[in-house]
């Protein structure tokens, strides 16, 4: 009707058979209603979407938020942080996860501790081994040349003999630690010296140099120079029947104290010597560098090193 579409409903009337009740509605209207409805069933199931979105997130990141925590955890962990624990009020299965992380964190710094009092063992038996190695071959020497004077008068090298092996070994047992001072070190490096002059008359001639008299009280490890100085007067003069020299140098470089030992000997095959080094076998020749080179890069208090040749060992200085 007049170009437009109309619906048209009719029921007759029960209570009248003769009449008949017809109404007459235009299309555009009853879809103007029903579009109405749509849209807002569309606006309510877009706010019910988003609402089950915003619960789902909710719920998950409460759900989610003990393991994203452990996952913290782990990457401190990661980081050599053994300290963090993972705690939760809660008992459910991430809890439970959490508990054997921190159990086997705490057996992991167990077997750290227990590494590291292995290790400090080792170090002093290392110390020990050394002196065992040394001392015997050196004081006999030593005796057979006090012996020697002694016999022929030389009573004022006898004493001084005497007096720089009771020195020596003294400051050699530093009451049983570990780490001396350089004051100390360089005394006792000094009197090992001054004892292979007497034996060795003539071979060499040594110096040693100090950069600053406040470094006599920086903490290197102890017997870590004599068994430098002891290659140099065994195997770099061993051919040679004068003209020796020995020379000792202390130093700050940046944040480290350097030890430098040199001589004017026979020399050595750099790298065979650090291959030498490197190796576990426990070989009579070489085994004081050897003794030096594990005992400086695996000291946990000094963090020491042999970083070229001549031989120099590094200390942090603080």
């Amino acid at each position: 009707m007049n170009g437009e579409s109309y619906l048209v409903n009719y029921s007759r009337l029960t209570m009248a058979e003769d009449w008949m009740m017809v109404s007459v509605q235009a299309q555009s209207d009853l879809l103007r209603r029903l579009n109405a409805i749509k849209t807002t069933s569309l606006v309510i199931m877009l706010c019910c979407v988003v609402l089950a979105l915003f619960l789902s997130n909710l719920l998950s990141g409460l759900l989610l938020k003990p393991l994203h925590k452990l996952q913290a955890l782990m990457k401190q962990v990661e980081q050599n942080r053994l300290d963090v624990r993972f705690q939760s009020k809660y008992e459910d299965e991430v809890a439970q996860v959490g508990l054997k992380f921190n159990r086997m964190l705490e057996e992991i710094t167990s077997l750290i501790e227990d590494v590291k009092e292995a290790e400090h063992e080792k170090r002093k038996m290392e110390v020990k081994t050394l002196q065992a190695q040394i001392d015997p071959h050196f004081l006999y020497n030593t005796l057979n040349t006090i012996i020697w004077k002694s016999e022929t008068s030389q009573n004022r090298d006898v004493t001084e003999m005497i007096v720089s092996l009771s020195l020596l070994f003294q400051l050699g047992l530093n009451g049983g630690n570990e780490m001396t001072t350089l004051g100390k070190e360089i005394d006792h490096v000094r009197q090992y010296l001054m004892l292979q002059q007497k034996c060795y008359e003539g071979l060499f001639d040594y110096t040693i140099e100090l950069e600053d008299e406040s470094l006599q009280d920086r903490p290197p490890l102890k017997i870590i120079l004599q068994p430098l100085v002891e290659n140099s007067i065994l195997h770099g003069f061993e051919a040679m029947d004068g003209g020796g020299r020995i020379r000792i140098t202390t130093r700050r470089e940046g944040t480290n104290l350097v030890l430098r030992v040199e001589d004017n000997g026979a020399g050595m095959d750099v790298r065979t010597v650090e291959a030498d080094m490197r190796t576990e076998q426990a070989l009579k020749k070489g085994y004081a560098l050897r003794n030096v080179y594990g005992r400086s890069c695996g000291c946990t208090m000094a963090k020491a090193r042999i970083s070229r040749w001549p031989a120099i060992l590094m200390f942090p200085h603080r």
